[in-house]
């Protein structure tokens, strides 16, 4: 018989994700990283789209946000998602413990009038809010990553919990490829795939529901950026500088083509989302 218990098990053993104290302590080691993507976001003029992201018009049409929500944004990032709930609702917090990443956020939010959006640096694992949100959502973030965990959520939630998390199938070519080149391996501590939450929400007792959405995409990346932005990457996984940045050019010497690397990612993705037990 599966219970809760085999689906928790093996949830542990895919992801090896450990304690809290070694969870904040592997996300400390991708600062760097994310400091970078913020750098190069910050670099470019931002604008709000005229239209939702899909995953937040679809949140929309079915009415977990409305102009009355208030909305808990779990590993916010940059704000891509913050910055369009803040449109949609009454009130949005972005919890986000990367200070370069916040940064970005609050200088986007201000320079679009977004005054409903209020910022917390801190990591989930050490959060604790004084009041519920309507909504907790949380986008690709590793933090949520055990039934305690999903738990946790929903005792700050009033009304509905959203998890937007990687399905199987997905992939970025180049790098991929690199890694395997590489030998790195699959390290703990990264994002659930969402068969892991479906079957231990519906264990949970939860009623489920899922959409996905898939994004595919072609682009042309400057070298000189992959020779920036893979060394830091590649640290998080052991590998040191000076060995990179020689891989990287050797591996651009037979890949890119007049000072572009043309890479290809398909991201599949799932909305999980599921209403709070009332208490």
């Amino acid at each position: 018989m599966y219970t809760l218990e085999n689906c928790e098990a093996l949830w542990a053993e895919a992801g090896k994700q450990g304690t809290p104290a070694e969870r904040m302590a592997r996300t400390e080691k991708w600062f760097p990283y994310y400091a970078y993507l913020a750098k190069s976001a910050a670099s470019v003029p931002f604008q709000l789209p005229e239209k939702a992201n899909p995953i937040v018009a679809h949140m929309l049409r079915e009415e977990i946000l409305t102009p009355g929500s208030t909305v808990l944004d779990i590993g916010a990032g940059t704000g891509n998602f913050s910055l369009d709930f803040a449109r949609h609702c009454r009130g949005v917090t972005a919890l986000e413990p990367c200070g370069d990443c916040l940064s970005v956020l609050e200088n986007r939010a201000a320079a679009w009038g977004l005054a409903n959006m209020q910022t917390v640096r801190a990591m989930w694992e050490e959060y604790r809010p004084e009041a519920a949100f309507d909504v907790t959502f949380s986008a690709m973030c590793p933090a949520i990553c055990s039934t305690e965990e999903l738990r946790r959520m929903e005792a700050m939630t009033k009304k509905t919990c959203c998890l937007v998390t990687v399905m199987r199938g997905s992939y970025d070519k180049h790098r991929k490829a690199m890694m395997r080149e590489l030998g790195i391996q699959p390290q703990g501590g990264m994002t659930s795939e969402a068969i892991h939450y479906i079957n231990a929400l519906y264990l949970m007792g939860r009623q489920v529901n899922v959409k996905c959405f898939t994004a595919r995409h072609v682009t042309k990346v400057p070298a000189q950026r992959v020779l920036e932005q893979y060394p830091i990457y590649f640290s998080i996984f052991g590998v040191p500088e000076k060995e990179s940045v020689q891989f990287l050019r050797d591996y651009l010497e037979r890949n890119a083509a007049d000072g572009f690397l043309e890479d290809e990612s398909l991201l599949k993705q799932a909305l999980i989302y599921w209403d709070v037990p009332k208490r």
